[in-house]
This record gives C-alpha cells, sequence and structure tokens, in this order.
C-alpha cells in the first residue's frame, strides 16, 4: 500500500541516518544494519474504568461509522469487522494523519477488539492495536488499549512517542465519556408541558 510503503521508508531512512554519519565505504555495495539484541518494540497502553455495561462499551468501540463524531485519535475506520477482514483505518498523532491497511486479528463481542498492520516483508514494520474490555461488574468494566511497534515500526521519535500516548488516552477516555451517556435514558414524556389555555 503507498501509505504504508511510504511510512515505511521513512522509518527505514531514519535508521539509516542513526547508524552513523558518513553512511557506508565506497564500493561496500548493500549494507544489512544490525541492531545488538534487536530494535526493542514501542509500546503504549492507556485504560479506563467505565460505568457502562460490556455491550456498551463493545458498541462504542465498534461502531466505526461514528468515530469521526467522537474519537480525537483513530478516525475515520471502514471495512469489514470480523476476524481475518480488512480494515482501512486513519490515526492521528498529533498533527500527523496516517492511513494504513489492517488485518482484523480478534472480534469477541463484549471483550476485545484488535487488528494488525504489517508490511510486505515480515517483520520489517508491524503494529498491533488491542482493545481489551474486562467486566468488573455488571455496568461497570475496565478498558484497556494498547497499541505496539515492532521491526522498523519500533523506531520512533520522542515527539512522536509523546503524540501516540496523547493519542490513546484521549480516545479511552472519549469511548469512557460516550459510553457513559447511555446512563442518560431520554424520558418517554417531556419533562415538562405546557397546557393550552
Amino acid at each position: 500500500m503507498p501509505a504504508r510503503s511510504a511510512i515505511a521508508g521513512a522509518l527505514l531512512a531514519s535508521v539509516v541516518i542513526a547508524a552513523g554519519p558518513g553512511g557506508a565505504p565506497p564500493g561496500a555495495g548493500a549494507q544489512i544494519l544490525t541492531f545488538p539484541g534487536g530494535i526493542p518494540p514501542a509500546n503504549f497502553r492507556a485504560e479506563a474504568e467505565i460505568e457502562a455495561a460490556p455491550a456498551r462499551v463493545w458498541a462504542v468501540l465498534t461502531d466505526f461509522p461514528a468515530y469521526p463524531i467522537w474519537n480525537p485519535f483513530i478516525y475515520p475506520i471502514t471495512g469489514t469487522l470480523r476476524a481475518g477482514g480488512t480494515l482501512e483505518v486513519t490515526v492521528h498523532p498529533g498533527m500527523r494523519s496516517i492511513t494504513y491497511q489492517a488485518t482484523v486479528v480478534t472480534a469477541q463481542p463484549n471483550r476485545e477488539l484488535a487488528w494488525f498492520v504489517s508490511s510486505a516483508t515480515a517483520g520489517v514494520f508491524d503494529s498491533t492495536y488491542t482493545f481489551t474490555i474486562d467486566p468488573i461488574q455488571a455496568t461497570r468494566v475496565h478498558l484497556v488499549a494498547r497499541e505496539s511497534h515492532t521491526g522498523l515500526a519500533g523506531v520512533l521519535g520522542a515527539s512522536l512517542v509523546k503524540d501516540i500516548q496523547t493519542g490513546l488516552d484521549e480516545m479511552v477516555k472519549a469511548a469512557r465519556n460516550r459510553a457513559e451517556l447511555s446512563r442518560i435514558v431520554p424520558r418517554r414524556q417531556p419533562a415538562i408541558r405546557i397546557s393550552p389555555r
């Protein structure tokens, strides 16, 4: 995918730059960059307790058409919500906007939603997004959102790291606020009636 290739290319460029000044010696040909111990993954986590039933939180997380209304970090999402289905996802870390194709890994109603992004070359650019709903009581849950980047995707600048964590935090808070709105049940009749004179 063009967008994903561009991201991988940018990350590769940053790794080449980080490898040291001067680059490869003349005539050395293609060089393979190695990192002792490998590139550590970049992991992010945000969580919140939500005063709502698991089904309500699941409904919020899987109502993709509504994401632009409430979600400040991930929007829009289009595609098929089932294990093995394909999604087109746009994330907004800071002032950036990145669109990619993802594969749904888990779609367990009222429990867990996860999707995976990978480059054409396995292991070069891999990212996973996971949202887990842990019931505490019948109408109270613990929502955990995780974002993990491995391979070259794990090479993130300090600014991007901060923006991703902020975005994930804001998304979880917004999901909590939207789910808890269900506690406000509209009245069947107006609260105030005006009688005709």
